[in-house]
């Protein structure tokens, strides 16, 4: 299979000018209950990605995002697909099931696996990506370790950053490893989708490439037409 930049984990970037350490206001504190609410939402919907392949394994993590009574749907980043492999999804009860078909949109980075498993709680709402400072909550799986969920103020939108092989993809600043590719990013005051972790930069680990939500339901909303 060919590999090339738009699959690496790592991103090339162009950059205008880094973000200036003089940061806007912190986000207003939320109400703990809000919190709470969307961090209990993120943990059930939240999946790993086990991608076993003749030679090689590999992990990444998802979300379920739709689920109907027989089946639901994992969605996760495309650059996680191998050719041959089979994709073990675990969710947050500790099941785990093997996806029975996927299906690809490889300029978004985004990949929709499907399993034999139906009536799961989904995270369906998403919402663009707020003007102000808001506190994201995400998804960050270290290989070897249990999915972590971490709450993390995001002063605002690194706008002046762009990703040279993928273009579709915003800079927050929200630090990743390999394995947290395809994690969702919620906003933790209301539980709303906002975007998909895809990679981070080598030299700054606290800045990651996160497609944002609605480019994410774009693509499905014309699939199903």
């Amino acid at each position: 299979m060919r590999r090339d930049a738009a699959r690496i984990v790592t991103l090339c970037l162009l950059v205008l000018a880094w973000p200036s350490s003089a940061a806007p206001a912190p986000a207003d504190r939320l109400a703990p209950a809000a919190l709470d609410s969307s961090r209990q939402l993120l943990q059930e919907v939240a999946v790993r990605v086990d991608i076993e392949g003749s030679q090689q394994r590999r992990v990444c993590t998802g979300w379920i995002g739709w689920s109907e009574e027989s089946r639901s749907a994992a969605y996760t980043a495309a650059h996680c697909f191998r050719e041959g492999a089979r994709y073990r999804v675990t969710l947050s009860s500790g099941e785990a099931f093997y996806a029975t078909n996927l299906a690809r949109w490889e300029g978004l980075d985004f990949m929709a696996l499907w399993l034999p498993r139906g009536g799961l709680r989904a995270l369906r709402g998403w919402k663009r990506l707020p003007d102000g400072p808001f506190h994201a909550l995400y998804v960050l799986n270290e290989r070897g370790a249990p999915l972590r969920f971490v709450d993390a103020p995001v002063p605002r939108v690194y706008w002046e950053i762009r990703f040279e092989n993928h273009p579709t993809a915003i800079a927050l600043p929200l630090y990743s490893v390999p394995g947290t590719s395809g994690a969702p990013v919620i906003d933790g005051a209301d539980g709303l989708l906002i975007g998909m972790v895809v990679g981070f930069v080598t030299e700054r680990p606290e800045v990651a490439a996160v497609v944002p939500a609605q480019n994410i339901y774009d693509v499905l909303v014309n699939a199903s037409r």
